[in-house]
């Protein structure tokens, strides 16, 4: 590969011919459906955790936003070093459960303890406490994640199976965004608000399902294809294939990006939707509305996915998101406020699931061109390296958001804001993010692995594995 980032299909020519026999079988709707249903109540026990329990905590326990940022960041880059380890470790796994399924169901009894920890903190938690409950939680993320998202790279080959696995694993975890939406409406709890009573709630039913869904992947769903690892395994080694591998550098610089502006985000919804807009007692309507909304555009960027290419549907959510995160400066409290965030919110969530969608298509055909050159498989190794950028893009994203926010005087304890504050939070929340969204954009128009492109390297990868077992 050049400088330039092209793919290098020079061993890999259009006229290559197609080995008999060794076109995958188009695979069964129920393991689209199987893998998709893992993800939901993964979401459920993550999209608390970096949504709502940052905020809830600076709210309801008096804790400092900067204490609150140290502790995160402190947390996701020392995590980095576990991302690592478990992407090589579980390429290396071998047993009756294939390479993935074994860290999955390891993560079981790190996830439920930390969960509860953290949503069921009692009168008086401290930051020490917060932080030792988060650490254990990210050790389960990492458990799951990383394991998760290489085995959809050995559960399908095609190019078009990718991509449906990536819109189920999105309709998955919109699934159980969709389920935790509706729990402040339970009955016996005393009000509508996200408040720690609703957590509570939330955490019994993650302890049910998070289990329940792991082991439904262990014993319905197949390992995947055994590929043959790759040689190198030690970190320098590690670090030198991700520098000879440019598409992946491309990626992980889009995903970097869009990532931190997610962050950001979604660091302060909660505090500005509550706090700012005063709407806080309409959790249900704003949350369960987007979701729905974008768990039905699901089909459209399948649809995308198939009759254009995954870096087109990147770039929509990606220039989208930057438009939304600039239409945050038409929000303001007052009888419409509640409309206009229910809109806006969906119009974030749409364009974050064709983003989502993409990246994780995008993913198993960087996977498939290293198999091509290495003559082996990376992908915990590869979803590793993901990970860790992933991490330290929402660990440094949450301290740059309340840190921006902070420095304009935005105070989620006080009773009112300042103009100044206010700017600050809609900096913070809206038009900074669209910056690193933009540049997301312009850097993922790059990315050299078209359709065509893929269709030649799994030729490639089909001769090869006919010469073996010839």
């Amino acid at each position: 590969m050049g400088g330039s980032g092209q793919v290098d299909t020079s061993q890999a020519n259009d006229g290559s011919p197609q080995p008999d026999g060794q076109q995958a079988s188009a695979l069964p709707t129920k393991l689209f459906v199987g893998y998709g249903a893992v993800a939901a109540p993964y979401e459920m026990l993550r999209a608390p955790a970096l949504a709502i329990l940052p905020g809830l905590y600076a709210k309801e326990f008096g804790f400092a936003l900067a204490s609150i940022s140290i502790a995160m960041l402190f947390l996701r880059l020392t995590d980095g070093a576990t991302d690592l380890a478990v992407g090589i470790l579980s390429d290396k796994t071998r047993g009756t459960w294939g390479r993935r399924k074994p860290w999955l169901f390891a993560s079981i009894f790190l996830a439920i303890p930390a969960a509860y920890g953290l949503y069921v903190p009692g009168n008086e938690p401290t930051i020490w406490s917060f932080t030792i409950c988060y650490f254990f939680f990210y050790l389960a993320w990492t458990m799951f994640e990383i394991p998760y998202t290489a085995w959809s790279a050995e559960l399908a080959d095609k190019y078009e199976e990718r991509s449906r696995l990536a819109v189920w694993r999105g309709l998955g975890q919109n699934t159980g965004l969709i389920l935790l939406s509706l729990v402040p409406l339970l009955p016996f709890l005393p009000s509508t608000e996200m408040n720690f009573a609703a957590l509570h709630a939330m955490f019994w039913l993650i302890a049910i399902a998070y289990p329940v869904g792991i082991l439904y992947a262990i014993f319905w769903l197949p390992n995947g294809r055994a590929v043959p690892q790759a040689e190198q395994s030690s970190f320098r080694e590690t670090i030198a294939a991700i520098r000879a591998n440019r598409p992946f550098q491309l990626f992980l610089a889009v995903a970097f990006l869009s990532d931190f502006a997610v962050g950001c985000m979604t660091a302060l919804f909660f505090l500005f939707f509550d706090t700012y807009l005063g709407v806080g007692a309409s959790f249900t309507a704003i949350f369960l509305t987007a979701i729905v909304v974008s768990t039905l555009s699901l089909k459209i960027w399948q649809h995308l996915l198939k009759r254009t290419s995954k870096t087109r549907v990147l770039l929509v959510g990606l220039a989208g998101g930057a438009i939304a995160g600039a239409m945050i400066a038409v929000l303001e409290p007052g009888p419409n406020a509640l409309t206009f965030f229910i809109g806006y919110m969906a119009l974030f969530y749409t364009l974050g699931v064709a983003r989502d969608v993409a990246l994780y298509a995008i993913f198993g055909d960087i996977v498939d061109y290293d198999t091509w050159k290495s003559n082996g498989n990376r992908a915990g190794l590869y979803s590793s390296a993901w990970m860790v950028l992933r991490k330290i893009a929402y660990a440094t994203a949450p301290a740059f958001a309340f840190l921006v926010a902070g420095l304009f005087g935005f105070d989620p304890s006080a009773d009112s804001q300042s103009d100044k504050a206010i700017f600050g939070l809609k900096a913070a929340n809206g038009y900074l993010p669209a910056l690193f969204l933009i540049a997301a954009a312009l850097l993922a128009a790059m990315f050299p692995i078209t359709k065509h492109r893929h269709h030649v390297v799994r030729r490639r990868l089909e001769q090869r594995s006919l010469r073996s077992s010839g």
